[in-house]
């Protein structure tokens, strides 16, 4: 079977990469549809509706992100010049004070709000049985960990001066 999706001028890992994001893109999709219909479906409960919903708008993040992922392998394996879906690091050197000052400065009201968050779920814990409180609480915990891991990233290549 020929690919029709073939890069000109790709490595062979450019292009299996390449096949393997657009493959799970595909797949991602259908997955899509399937939250969708959960969480717009009036035949679920409510909570289980809600909770489709968030899900389905990660799911959709997902998406985005290995149809970037793939557009980006595309460029590389064509040396297109034009600007990526996914921008490389480099640059950053010329933003490195804003980027460090900023960051930690952020990093600081993600770790205030990581402690915040952890003494909710406590607080909530007579609940878990009974709401969603909790588990939203988590999920947020875990988006927070997300951050701080993000800024963590964006700090420490600021700080590569070779960069």
């Amino acid at each position: 079977m020929t690919n029709t999706n073939r890069i000109p001028g790709a490595s062979v890992w450019e292009q299996e990469m390449y096949d393997h994001l657009t493959s799970h893109g595909k797949v991602e999709g259908e997955i899509l549809e399937a939250y969708k219909e959960l969480a717009e479906g009036g035949d679920t409960s409510p909570a289980f509706r809600y909770l489709a919903g968030i899900i389905l708008e990660d799911e959709v993040r997902h998406h985005q992100v290995f149809a970037d992922l793939a557009e980006a392998i595309r460029q590389m394996g064509e040396v297109r010049s034009e600007e990526e879906p996914i921008p490389r690091i480099g640059g950053l050197r010329k933003d490195r004070h804003l980027i460090m000052g900023v960051t930690e400065r952020l990093l600081e009201v993600e770790r205030d709000d990581a402690k915040e968050l952890k003494d909710l779920a406590k607080q909530l814990k007579p609940y878990r049985n009974t709401t969603l409180w909790g588990l939203l609480v988590d999920l947020m915990r875990h988006d927070t960990e997300k951050h701080i891991m993000i800024l963590k990233f964006m700090r420490d290549r600021a700080k590569d001066t070779d960069l």
